[in-house]
């Protein structure tokens, strides 16, 4: 029998062979990535390449060669940033790296941050003082402190090392050709390419020379020699499309990028990048013809099929958008590209109004994989258009677990605690999206107006504050502190934002109008007027400070100032409709009757799918005590707005008044036909059956139609669902809807009154005589005031 000892010696040297077989394997694995990236970086291939070095970092992602060689990478594909974040890194963790820091010396450089660059080449002359690139990067920046003659001797000392350097060649042509030499800038890289015909660089150089000089000839054979040389790179083939698009010669760049996809036909942007060029430059249908024949060729490129989509899309064709995401869900089934084909598809359904299809497929979605990002959004999304706001913040937060940065789902989530009242996590949620993007305006903003909603101006101005220090002429931000300091008074402070508006946007009229609503606020109704006015000398089309000149013009009763100014301006602009309808308010105004009659039919002439020169017209004829008329122009009005609300209310009171409820519920049912996903048309219909049902297929009805109001945190909807309720004979319900709606907002009379019937229906009359008192007493005209009135007085003699 083996001793115990010898048994452990048996399991630790095992365990020390598996460990060992283990880090063999994990270096082998390494080590064949490596080699394929930089096969792949070799060839062209950067994204093959890219997922290459990817896989080394999975392996161990503190390998710094792979660090650099993704940097490399990202940098040839054109993205900068990315790659600007492995080289930093590389540079952080490799003391001694010297490319890593060569090449941020360029970045830098790309986008002028000198000092920087030089303090590249500063620590990479540390590393290795004779490395040609780093003489290069050296000169670079000497180029860029206009130091042209130090900059030529570095390059010549980094040509001394390594005769025929292209960067220090490149480097040297380009200061000459800045001096006009440029025909010896291309004679030094023409020798250049003589000596390095394998390198695009200083060819890329000599092509951008013969632009210059217009040789357009010469340009198109040097780029058509780059793509030669390298005929597997993209992006050489684009250059050249591109090229031929400046010259408008649209044709040879479209058989350009044709031949792209014939020659690489497993490159997918080749693909993409015709279709895109076919989208801009020929039309969308082009380009959607274009991929329906690539689809069919390539049944299962998904990215072909979701630019169908997404042109489809464009072209508002919804039909065609949802038919081509649901055949990629077929063909990936529960794959990750049927998954989005599933998210895109749960958006497009949101949008078009079908919640409940919209709500299915993204359950589908979280059933297969319950932290869907995407998902999980879109059900928040969803979930807060109906104002279940904790459903939406739950799903807001889980998302924000695996991405605690994302700007945008905070600020839903921002919102999402707005709607549910609680203003303490709706601040701390805004201060962490400034926190993250301290540039950002709009969530800057949002903060100010969440402060000062607050009552805590203070706080407010120093966001503000905050805001223009790192934007100085920040529109919004300028906007912002006008308000507050008009809000608070600072009469001359907010005149000096205004004139700072001014100064920074000197050709719009908005600085100009914040100052004459400044005087106006102030009371300095004649300096307002010249305010105005050099607002629209800078922009006669717009409307605010034209409204504004005109009531400043009605409230020192200078009536005729105002018709020769409104005049003026139709004289000039014959169909501002604005102006007809100001100018009729003002013979309005002046009684004279008939002369506002006809300017508010030349502005109903001028826009007839605008409502409110109707209103304002029927509101004359009922002010003459011509309701027929007031009814006739509010009818044709509705047809012409295609049932504006606002004409549809004003016509409904009419009717109201008259006690014809019957046309008010004809008006409101035909609004509810023309949009039946109106929240609004629904209310108000419903109200209107319930008050006046006659019989229980109209209450039932109405119930019908109220079903998605319940779902509303809105005080008014969820009345008239109480009120339906109540009359049903359901006094719980009832009971419970209306104490929600009075603590949403006590002051609604209507619904004291209501919760008085349903307890003076459950026999709780002292609760009764308290609410219907608060209506009764509120001096509010609403439906059911008799029968307020009438039960209160039965109750108190009851009593």
């Amino acid at each position: 029998m083996m001793s115990i000892w010898h048994v452990l010696r048996v399991v630790v040297i095992s365990l020390f062979l598996i460990t060992l077989l283990a880090c063999g394997g994990k270096e082998e694995r390494k080590a064949k990535y490596m080699e394929e990236g930089k096969l792949l970086l070799q060839e062209g291939k950067y994204e093959k390449a890219k997922l290459a070095f990817k896989n080394v970092l999975q392996i161990d992602p503190k390998d710094i060669e792979s660090r650099y060689q993704i940097a490399e990478t990202m940098n040839k594909l054109g993205e900068i940033k990315s790659a600007v974040g492995h080289y930093m890194v590389v540079i952080t963790q490799d003391p001694k790296h010297l490319m890593a820091r060569v090449r941020m010396g360029h970045i830098f450089l790309l986008i002028k941050k000198v000092a920087d660059a030089e303090q590249m080449a500063k620590e990479a002359l540390l590393i290795d003082p004779a490395n040609p690139e780093t003489l290069v990067l050296k000169a670079s920046v000497l180029a860029a402190q206009n130091n042209n003659d130090g900059a030529i001797a570095k390059a010549k000392e980094a040509l001394e090392k390594k005769p025929d350097d292209i960067s220090a060649t490149a480097l040297i042509a380009s200061i000459d050709a800045k001096a006009g030499k440029v025909d010896q800038a291309i004679a030094s890289l023409k020798n250049n390419i003589e000596k390095n015909p394998n390198d695009i660089a200083p060819r890329l150089m000599l092509a951008s020379l013969y632009m210059q000089t217009k040789a357009i000839e010469k340009v198109e054979e040097t780029l058509a020699g780059i793509a030669n040389a390298e005929p597997k790179v993209l992006e050489h083939r684009k250059r050249i499309a591109m090229f031929h698009l400046s010259n408008k010669n649209v044709d040879k760049a479209e058989s350009v990028l044709r031949v792209a996809v014939n020659d690489l036909p497993e490159d997918g942007h080749a693909k993409l990048m015709l279709i895109e060029f076919l989208a801009t430059q020929r039309t969308p249908e082009a380009a959607v013809a274009e991929l329906l024949s690539l689809i069919e060729l390539n049944p299962k490129d998904y990215e072909l099929r979701f630019q169908l989509a997404d042109l489809q899309l464009f072209l508002k064709q919804t039909d065609k958008v949802e038919q081509t995401l649901k055949e990629i869900t077929k063909l990936d089934k529960l794959g990750p590209k049927g998954i989005l084909a599933r998210n895109k598809l749960a958006r497009l359904y949101a949008t078009l109004k079908r919640g409940d299809e919209a709500k299915a497929l993204v359950q589908e979605i979280i059933d297969e994989n319950p932290r869907d990002a995407d998902a999980l959004t879109i059900r928040g999304e969803l979930a807060l258009n109906e104002n279940l706001t904790s459903e939406a913040i739950g799903d807001f937060r889980s998302v924000l677990v695996d991405q605690p940065q994302n700007i945008n789902l905070l600020k839903l989530l921002s919102v999402a605690y707005l709607k549910s009242k609680d203003t303490l996590l709706a601040r701390e949620t805004m201060e962490k999206i400034i926190e993250i993007a301290p540039n950002d305006e709009s969530a800057r903003l949002d903060l100010v107006n969440l402060l000062l909603r607050l009552d805590n101006k203070e706080q407010a101005m120093q966001q503000i504050e905050k805001l223009l220090q790192r934007k100085p002429n920040s529109k919004a931000g300028l906007e912002a502190l006008f308000n507050i300091q008009l809000n608070q008074k600072q009469w001359q402070q907010a005149q000096q934002s205004a004139y700072r508006l001014q100064k920074a946007y000197p050709t719009e009229a908005i600085g100009y109008y914040l100052s004459g609503m400044g005087y106006q606020r102030e009371g300095s109704y004649d300096k307002s007027i010249s305010s105005f006015e050099l607002a629209l000398a800078k922009q006669p089309e717009t409307i605010e400070p034209l409204i504004q000149l005109i009531k400043s013009f009605l409230t020192l009763k200078q009536l005729d100032k105002a018709v020769i100014r409104l005049n003026e301006t139709i004289q000039k602009q014959p169909k501002n409709f604005i102006a007809y309808n100001l100018l009729g308010g003002v013979y309005a105004n002046d009684n004279k009757i008939d002369d506002a009659i006809s300017t508010y039919y030349k502005a109903i002439k001028a826009r007839p799918e605008w409502p409110n020169a109707y209103r304002n017209l029927a509101s004359v004829y009922l002010t003459q005590k011509n309701k027929a008329e007031a009814i006739k122009i509010l009818t044709a009005g509705i047809h012409e707005t295609k049932g504006a609300i606002d004409l549809v209310n004003d016509l409904a009171m009419i009717h109201n008044r008259d006690g014809d409820y019957q046309k008010v519920i004809a008006l409101y049912d035909a609004f509810y036909q023309q949009h039946p996903d109106s929240l609004l048309a629904a209310n108000n219909l419903a109200s209107y059956l319930t008050d006046y049902a006659a019989d229980k297929a109209d209450l039932d009805r109405a119930a019908k139609l109220a079903e998605p109001l319940e779902k509303t945190n809105n005080p008014e909807m969820l009345d008239t669902v109480a009120w339906i309720a109540f009359k049903r004979g359901d006094l719980e319900k009832a009971h419970t809807l209306l104490s929600k709606v009075l603590e949403l907002n006590p002051d609604i009379a209507v619904s004291s009154y209501h919760l008085g019937m349903v307890y003076f229906k459950q026999g709780n009359h002292t609760n009764a005589r308290e609410n219907l008192e608060k209506a009764v007493n509120s001096k509010t005209d609403f439906t059911g005031l008799a029968e307020a009135r009438e039960t209160l007085i039965s109750i108190n003699e009851s009593n």
